[in-house]
């Protein structure tokens, strides 16, 4: 099989449609519900560039490690940072709907509390816009120099693009612990802007590598079927799922430390964010979060059997991407919308965007080679094996 990739006719119709899908609902909800809508965007967006962070803080540690298992499907993880650039458009597009979603946001509700008048010189639209901008600026240059090393590298024989992408690596799982951190307090803690987490920015960030991984295999998955990878086997499916079962307990420990300390504590401006959605109307999905993204992985990723199949694999994949939806409409949704709704808006956005994203990224793959051409690695990442 050739080692370029073309995304199909067909694959770029159905990414189309599923824009338009998701452009009717964006339209549709603004005319309808603006706060809803504008809510389900910050949701969406939020998602996607997890997803896209995720997977270049994987690439990044692939070099970070000396792994050489995966050195064969790292342009998979490069690619999904392409989306980046997309995302940092769409949240810009979110200033129209801030105060929709952030109560901070809002005119004149500095004068009617205290406390988000204290934190105003931080909590302020144009310092948050500006926030967006720096986070951006920063990924995004980075990503393309990442990007740039790895064409060089198929260019050029040698270890010396290798090298230079190993040390900028470095810089981005720096980058991205720091600012990916904050940039989650800044969109989704900041919603419910008497609470706060010291743990929240941490757990966004270290478990979007969980979710990305998650497309990773998925992508993995579709491409081998297709006849691409040839060389992949059991050795490498046993330890993307072994990348899943450990990325499966440190969401697991997070979730249940955060709620831990605070439900424990009992310090009413804490538990007032936990309150709703432990024994309000929100409790149902508050324990089908945990079940989807820990409960279930944890207990069929322990068996190393079960969990390498790839049918086992991709089911278990799909469940997390569900899971993160779950995941962040839990933690946006009741501080800003206040109401759970469920239809149309939801899913034909969710749809809109998983077609650009499929677009961005599988195009961005079809301007490489699949596998890198000279990475020093390759030949032992082929022969790789339990």
């Amino acid at each position: 099989m050739d080692n370029t990739f073309h995304a199909s006719r067909k694959m770029i119709l159905l990414a189309v449609l599923l824009m338009l899908a998701g452009l009717a609902a964006i339209i549709t909800g603004l005319i309808t519900d603006p706060s809803r809508t504008w809510s389900n965007m910050l949701l969406n967006n939020m998602y996607f560039i997890s997803i896209s962070v995720g997977g270049l803080l994987f690439y990044a540690l692939q070099f970070i490690t000396g792994s050489s298992w995966s050195a064969m499907f790292q342009r998979i993880p490069l690619a999904l940072g392409s989306f980046l650039p997309v995302g940092a458009l769409l949240m810009l597009v979110l200033y129209f709907g801030l105060p929709d979603i952030y109560t901070w946001a809002q005119p004149g509700i500095a004068e009617a509390d205290k406390l988000i008048a204290h934190k105003q010189p931080f909590l302020n639209t144009p310092f948050y816009m500006v926030r967006i901008i720096l986070y951006f600026a920063m990924w995004v240059s980075l990503f393309f120099m990442l990007r740039k090393h790895a064409k060089n590298e198929d260019l050029l024989p040698g270890t010396a693009y290798y090298k230079k992408s190993r040390h900028h690596a470095k810089v981005f799982v720096f980058v991205a612990t720091v600012f990916f951190s904050l940039a989650a307090k800044d969109w989704i803690m900041t919603i419910d802007a008497h609470w706060y987490s010291t743990l929240f920015g941490f757990r966004a960030m270290i478990t979007s590598i969980y979710y990305a991984v998650a497309v990773i295999v998925l992508i993995i998955l579709f491409l081998k079927r297709r006849g691409y990878f040839t060389s992949m086997g059991e050795a490498h499916r046993h330890d993307f799922a072994r990348y899943l079962f450990r990325f499966s307990i440190v969401w697991g420990y997070l979730w249940f430390m955060q709620f831990l300390i605070i439900w424990y504590a009992n310090i009413p401006e804490l538990t007032a964010y936990y309150y709703p959605r432990f024994v309000g109307d929100w409790k149902h999905l508050f324990y089908l979060e945990m079940i989807m993204n820990f409960v279930i992985p944890f207990l069929i990723m322990m068996s190393d059997h079960i969990g390498k199949k790839p049918t086992v694999m991709a089911a278990i994949s799909i469940l997390l991407l569900a899971g993160l939806w779950v995941n962040l409409y839990l933690q946006i949704m009741p501080g800003s919308y206040g109401v759970i709704r469920f239809g149309f808006i939801e899913t034909a956005m969710w749809l809109g965007y998983a077609g650009l994203f499929l677009l961005v990224v599988f195009s961005s793959l079809s301007r490489m080679a699949l596998m890198p051409l000279n990475h020093p690695q390759l030949e032992e990442s082929k022969q790789h094996h339990l």
